[in-house]
């Protein structure tokens, strides 16, 4: 129920973003919001801790989102969030039973049912599928199809990262971390083909060998400059199939979070688990860019 749940509350998302006349990227939640009578107001710079606000009073709606780390596509995720609380089902009766007001941290650190169902919301508004496949098609695997997501939709690099792990058509994996412990991570359908994976839990700790090279460029990491490395399946999922792949790591900025992006070029459309040779996957592997889900 709760992955259907999920899945329906980015399907509205998309179908708002479409009713509202949007067709390209980027979607302006703040054009919405007007359209519906919604007073959107920054929330004011020394409040800190939330990342949105909405509150019912009567037929008046309010929004509040902030502004504190002076990053567009954050702001217009933290927006398109409590724009998830006015659309979704039940959303506002439930705000209202406690009390009309309701305190959100959005993008996707929260793992409560209203929470992730606004998130997901707030994905699907942002970056509609079809945009969405359409724009990583065409796109660098890995981080830098995610940038250029993130980018055209205008929306934060950790939202992005995640859209692409439900929409790009070749095998990837999200991990976001605080510190050395997992925070949550996503992978794509065809990433979980790869092989028989551990399922990375929130409070994990990262591999040893991640960390290690984390700590040896953390400034870098750290000032959101992307580290690169090479890593396999075994490494991150004790995975008996030992899979090169790009592992590329940047810092969220203020957030205190941090990304890691596992991808690569070479793996194909459905890998086998038996051609665990480098020749073997050499000859049979091929890129794959187009979208065929």
């Amino acid at each position: 129920m709760a992955k259907f749940r999920l899945k329906m509350a980015t399907q509205l998302g998309e179908k708002i973003a479409a009713e509202f006349g949007f067709d390209a990227f980027p979607i302006r939640p703040h054009e919405i919001a007007a359209k519906k009578d919604i007073c959107v107001k920054a929330k004011p710079s020394d409040v800190k801790g939330i990342s949105g606000a909405i509150i019912f009073a009567g037929d008046e709606v309010t929004i509040v989102y902030s502004t504190e780390y002076e990053n567009r596509g954050f702001e217009n995720f933290s927006l398109s969030h409590e724009l998830g609380h006015y659309f979704l089902p039940d959303h506002p009766e439930e705000i209202l039973k406690a009390g009309g007001q309701h305190f959100s941290k959005g993008d996707f650190t929260q793992n409560t049912s209203i929470e992730l169902e606004a998130d997901h919301f707030a994905s699907g508004l942002l970056m509609p599928g079809h945009l969405a496949h359409a724009l990583l098609s065409d796109a660098p695997v890995g981080l830098e199809g995610i940038l250029k997501l993130a980018g055209a939709a205008e929306c934060s690099c950790t939202a992005a990262a995640i859209r692409a792990a439900e929409c790009a058509a070749y095998p990837i994996a999200i991990i976001v971390s605080s510190g050395e412990d997992i925070a949550y991570s996503f992978l794509s359908e065809s990433f979980k083909n790869l092989g028989k994976l551990t399922f990375l839990r929130k409070g994990m700790r990262l591999p040893d060998t991640h960390t290690l090279r984390f700590n040896v460029d953390r400034n870098n990491v750290l000032s959101a400059r992307c580290h690169t490395a090479e890593t396999t399946l075994t490494e991150w999922f004790d995975c008996p199939r030992s899979l090169a792949l790009d592992e590329e790591i940047v810092g969220l900025g203020t957030y205190g979070y941090t990304l890691t992006v596992l991808s690569s070029d070479f793996l194909s459309e459905q890998p086998s688990e038996e051609d665990d040779e480098d020749a073997e996957l050499e000859r049979s592997w091929t890129p794959r860019f187009a979208y065929g889900r």
